[in-house]
């Protein structure tokens, strides 16, 4: 009876053993590069299907005296969504793409305080408040 329950750990042990060995080499990928420190890196293995969404700032701008708003998309981007609210309630909006600029006079939509908020997709990039007198 010894002998079967020492001959089952002993196969269970050799099992586990195996299987992490396995798990260890598939982490590891496909190197061969026996430990060389050239190669310090090896078992770092890249994500695949991640996106580099790198944040991109856009320039916004505003001139109290003449109440011109202005906000550039750089060159580098996808583009986004430009919403002007005023109390509120919106009055502007507008989808640009990279590189272009959108500008408006917030004067002409009333006076009162200004909400202007920036998207790309679904991320809010920027949110500035405004008071016109």
């Amino acid at each position: 009876m010894k002998r079967i329950l020492i001959t089952t750990a002993l196969f269970a042990a050799i099992g586990a053993m195996t299987e992490t060995s396995a798990q260890n080499i598939a982490l590891m990928g496909n190197s061969n590069s026996n430990n060389d420190d050239n190669d310090k890196d090896w078992h770092v293995r890249p994500h695949r299907g991640k996106k580099n969404n790198l944040p991109f700032q856009t320039v916004t701008t505003y001139d109290a005296a003449s109440t011109v708003l202005t906000v550039k998309f750089p060159s580098n981007s996808q583009g986004g969504t430009v919403e002007v609210y005023r109390n509120g309630a919106k009055v502007a909006g507008v989808t640009a793409n990279s590189g272009t600029t959108f500008s408006c006079k917030l004067r002409e939509y009333g006076t009162g305080n200004y909400n202007v908020v920036v998207y790309s997709g679904n991320t809010v990039i920027d949110s500035k408040n405004y008071t016109v007198k």
